[in-house]
């Protein structure tokens, strides 16, 4: 794979040490440090240029950036040679890292509350209605004794009071 000049654009115009901004859009950027790959485009390079090579998704997602510097740049007979060199070891990747097209994960609403089967039953005669205690405490008011008991006992949820 070689360089392709339309991919890289500088963002300011001088003579000696120009940034230079690579899009790595069909490859990985691990890709621009092979022997050879900025041959292509030595014509436009210069010692000291420094190159960003940047891997995008789309034109809005940034998947990774890294640095690199042009040591030398030499024309053959056969065409440039450009000797390039990362600034730095790996490349910063940006893959996991959450933007705001994606939804944030919602908290997962807790399921209902049951009593572990040693809840008490007590049928308040003034109120008319059966209380629901567990470890002492009262969880809950039903109406009905089938319910109640059922609520007691673990098979029903513990029904939310609104």
């Amino acid at each position: 794979m070689k360089a392709k000049a339309n991919k890289l654009n500088k963002p300011e115009d001088g003579n000696f040490g120009k940034t230079w901004n690579y899009i790595c859009d069909q490859h990985e950027i691990s890709e621009c440090f092979k022997q050879g790959f900025f041959d292509t485009i030595g014509g436009n390079l210069m010692a000291g240029d420094q190159i960003r090579m940047i891997r995008m998704q789309g034109e809005k997602r940034v998947l990774g950036v890294c640095d690199g510097i042009v040591i030398q740049v030499e024309s053959t007979k056969l065409g440039w040679v450009v000797n390039f060199h990362p600034l730095q070891s790996t490349v910063l990747d940006f893959k996991d890292v959450p933007t705001s097209d994606q939804p944030a994960a919602e908290p997962e609403e807790a399921g209902p509350e049951f009593i572990k089967g040693t809840g008490k039953v007590e049928w308040n005669i003034n109120k008319k209605h059966y209380s629901v205690f567990d470890d002492g405490r009262e969880v809950c008011i039903v109406y009905k004794k089938s319910e109640a008991h059922a609520i007691s006992r673990g098979d029903k949820p513990i029904p939310v009071l609104a």
